[in-house]
This record gives C-alpha cells, structure tokens and sequence, in this order.
C-alpha cells in the first residue's frame, strides 16, 4: 500500500514538474524496487487501454448482462494475463530505454551510469499511463488524431527533458535525439493502431438504397443477432 501511495505521488509531482523531477537524483532504490515502480503504471495503463468504454459494453451485453459473468470470464482473466504481459513488457522496455540512454551518451561522449538510466527510463514510464486513459476514453475522428499528437509531443518533450537534465545531453544532440526518438514512437503507434489512419479520412456519404436493399440489410442484421443469441447460448450465458 505504502508503495501504491508513493507512486500516485511521484506521478502527480511528474506531471506538476517534470523538470524537477528528471533533474533530482536519489539513491538507487534497488533494482526490485525500481522495476515494480516502472511496471504499476505500464499495468494500469494496460488495463486502461484494454478495457475500453466500448469493449466493456459489448462484453457485457454479450455475455448476457451478468457483471458475475463479465468479472469471471473477462474481468479476472484479463487481470491475470495482463499482469504477466505488463511484467514482460516493462522488463523489455527497462532494457531498451536504459539502451538507448546508453547509446547516447556512447556516440557523443557524455558520462553514463546504469543505475542513472534506469531511474530516468522509470521515470517516463508514467506516460503510458497516460496514453492508456486516452485510449480508454476512446477519442476518435480528427479530434482524436489530435489528441493523440499533443500527447507524442508532451511525450517528445519528456524525453528531450531526459536527455538534456537526466544524462548531461547537449541542448541540441537533446531536442534532435528527442524529436527522432518521439517520431519513431509516434509512428509505431500510427501504424498498430488502426483508427489513426480512419480518423484522418473524410468519411464519405451514405449510398441511398432501394427499400427492397433496405430489408436485405434488416434481414442480415437479424440473422446475424440470431446467430450470436444462439453462440451465446451454446456457451451457457444464459444469464
């Protein structure tokens, strides 16, 4: 609990300044430490992007309107492979963050300490937090491609912060490192992600339909619920 409570306070005190909290250093807490204050906000992020307002609904309507159901067969699993997912992935990201600092400070020369790098690559783990809630509120259209870039700036931003006041980085190896390193993010999100690429294109204007078009299109739609009403009960969500 005690560590719960550190965290939320160390993420508020990142997103007030995270300036100050890039350039104070600490005593290494150990690595054991360090990697569970790295994964809390990889997982609730997770979790976050996961369990989406709209998934949520669906599953809950598939599963018969039971929350018993969607807590057993949903929820708790969920819960269960998502910790195991979040644990991989902060360890991955742990190594690739510190790697990168590393190769920085190689390429031009600037002094560099693991247990540094790991602390500052910890540290910017609480952007996935907030990428997650913006993927639970579910933003889409252009209003969302644009949330969507604040927020890769906000993040280009913390990673210029990291390199210039975590590793001693010059002011413009920082905002190049930064601005390239915060594209190649960006563009892996655009590319996995793939209501970017529909948020940007107009949508077009419905085609106008006959009436004998307009009750194929009610027929299939009531075969296609009868279809999952009888899947569904195959299952037993009879509930």
């Amino acid at each position: 609990m005690k560590l719960i409570l550190s965290f939320f306070q160390n993420f508020w005190d990142f997103l007030r300044s995270p300036k100050e909290e890039l350039q104070k250093k600490t005593s290494f807490p150990g690595y054991p430490i360090l990697f569970v204050r790295t994964s809390i906000p990889i997982l609730i992020g997770y979790f976050f992007a996961h369990l989406s307002f709209k998934t949520l609904g669906l599953q809950y309507v598939f599963l018969g309107g039971s929350i018993l159901n969607m807590l057993t067969r949903v929820i708790l699993p969920d819960l269960f492979f998502g910790t195991l997912y979040a644990l991989l992935f902060t360890t991955i990201y742990l190594c690739i963050g510190t790697g990168i600092l590393w190769g920085i400070s190689k390429i031009f020369s600037y002094r560099f300490e693991t247990s540094r790098g790991l602390e500052l690559s910890s540290k910017l783990a609480h952007s996935f937090l907030i990428l997650g809630l913006l993927i639970f509120f579910g933003f889409t259209g252009v209003f969302g491609s644009i949330v969507y870039l604040i927020f890769f700036i906000y993040f280009t931003f913390l990673i210029i912060l990291v390199l210039f006041y975590g590793i001693g980085a010059g002011q413009r190896i920082s905002i190049i490192s930064g601005l390239i390193i915060g594209l190649i993010s960006y563009g892996i999100f655009f590319l996995k992600d793939d209501t970017q690429m529909d948020n940007l294109t107009i949508p077009t204007q419905p085609e106008t339909m006959t009436p004998e078009e307009e009750r194929e299109k009610i027929q299939d739609a009531e075969d296609v619920i009868r279809k999952l009403e009888e899947a569904r009960k195959e299952k037993g969500y009879n509930n």
